[in-house]
């Protein structure tokens, strides 16, 4: 079994059922508010200066507390009460689900220590298959930054559960969106999604709704590519391996299936969804 979710570990255990599970979610939803989202309701921020942060914030890997206080409209003191009141109010999704009255909290105290030993495993197959992949440090940076800004831009829980060499072939009902990396180096990284996810990118990055398949939304996720791969380029550039993007694109094919040696496929969960971050060698 790859890396899970909690909540979604239960479930396939059978240990609660999908109504249960969709409850907990939306317990949290309720329950579980950002930094800004916290700030605003105490009247450190108005909207105008929420607004101005988050997209600071989709737009680098800077954490959002440093942007906070690089904006200047927070202070230390006020940012540490925040942050206090986020970990003292914030409901995992045990404690939302002993909420509920769906399992006693001696349940999942049992239910997490079997996870955490699966999920241990989990992580140390993931580390010897980036160990064994061709090019592992290039590889392990592109499918690391593609999980950890497709979180930002989704403002949802991303995880990276398996990964493999194939073909390369691209998922029925999804659409690739990637980029060429040239210099010392050639290759393709790319992201295949569903178009639900790549709405949600989409919409996440701009802070517009927007239509899934719209121009406006396959535009916004190239971007978001582009913004993968730069940040990539600056990380392996300090390793000596000089790479600049070329122009990002999106297509319905399997481009650049035929192009190259090898395929490494990460498989992420997106919350429920599942998605795919190729690397093509």
């Amino acid at each position: 079994m790859g890396a899970m979710f909690f909540g979604q570990y239960l479930l396939s255990k059978g240990v609660i059922d999908r109504e249960a599970f969709i409850d907990a979610i939306e317990r949290q939803r309720k329950a579980n508010l950002s930094l800004t989202q916290l700030a605003v309701r105490r009247g450190y921020l108005d909207q105008r200066q929420e607004e101005a942060i988050l997209a600071r914030y989709r737009m680098s890997d800077t954490p959002l507390e440093e942007l906070c206080l690089e904006s200047g409209a927070l202070n230390r003191e006020q940012l540490d009460k925040l942050l206090e009141i986020q970990r003292s109010d914030w409901v995992r999704i045990g404690a939302a689900l002993v909420a509920g009255g769906y399992l006693t909290r001696d349940e999942i105290d049992q239910q997490l220590k079997e996870f955490g030993e699966l999920q241990k495993a989990a992580d140390q197959q993931l580390e010897a298959d980036f160990r064994a992949c061709r090019d592992p440090e290039m590889v392990k940076t592109l499918v690391e930054l593609s999980v950890f800004h497709l979180a930002r831009f989704t403002n949802q829980p991303i995880k990276l559960r398996s990964l493999s060499e194939n073909g390369g072939r691209l998922v029925p009902g999804r659409r690739r969106f990637g980029l060429k990396l040239v210099g010392d180096r050639e290759l393709h990284i790319v992201l295949d999604l569903p178009q639900t996810v790549a709405q949600g990118v989409a919409e996440g990055f701009l802070g517009l709704q927007l239509e899934g398949d719209s121009d406006a939304a396959i535009d916004a996720v190239c971007e978001c590519v582009n913004i993968i791969a730069g940040n990539a380029c600056t990380r392996l550039e300090a390793s000596g391996v000089k790479l600049r993007p070329e122009p990002p694109y999106s297509t319905e094919g399997d481009e650049p299936a035929q192009s190259c040696e090898t395929a490494v496929r990460a498989e992420v969960l997106a919350g429920e969804a599942e998605i795919d971050v190729r690397v093509f060698l």
